[in-house]
């Protein structure tokens, strides 16, 4: 998502706004996030949150960030703020759980290839699909939905798998 410095301007935060909206609608995205420990806000807040340094003016990023969240039209710093430190808290464990599964042996493959191999497709997915969406989009869509559950269910040795 590249976009300009955003100084306070109305019409740049609807933009960013939008193409925040625009993100969040990926399908690809929605079974990822459907499938993570993270709420669909704190997903926003942290993408908000990291984006934020390269469309934000300096001084007005910390003021700015709320005003970017779809789910409302004004947000407290304080309330995006406990947002974004959960959003950090869950992403830091869910890392933290995946290493002690591969340190103890109980993922079936604790090798990082089988995360590569997947996060290689679905940044080639999102690559190549660009700002269109085509027919052959949803069946690729589908085609990668269903490589990630199998890769996801082959690592925890075919655990149930939530709906996607």
């Amino acid at each position: 998502m590249a976009m300009e410095a955003i100084d306070g301007d109305s019409s740049h935060i609807d933009s960013a706004r939008k193409a925040i909206i625009e993100t969040l609608k990926d399908e690809i995205l929605g079974i990822l996030l459907r499938n993570s420990n993270l709420t669909k806000k704190q997903f926003e807040s942290f993408l908000i949150g990291s984006l934020s340094p390269d469309f934000f003016d300096r001084g007005f990023a910390s003021r700015g960030r709320p005003m970017l969240r779809t789910d409302r039209s004004s947000l407290s710093r304080g309330s995006f703020d406990s947002t974004l430190i959960q959003a950090r808290k869950n992403i830091t464990e869910a890392i933290y759980t995946i290493l002690m599964l591969g340190y103890t042996g109980l993922l079936e493959s604790p090798q990082l290839e089988p995360f590569l191999e997947v996060g290689n497709r679905l940044r080639s997915y999102s690559e190549s699909r660009g700002n269109r969406i085509t027919d052959q989009d949803h069946i690729a869509s589908g085609v990668i939905s269903d490589k990630l559950i199998e890769i996801v269910e082959e690592m925890i040795g075919r655990a149930k798998r939530k709906t996607v």
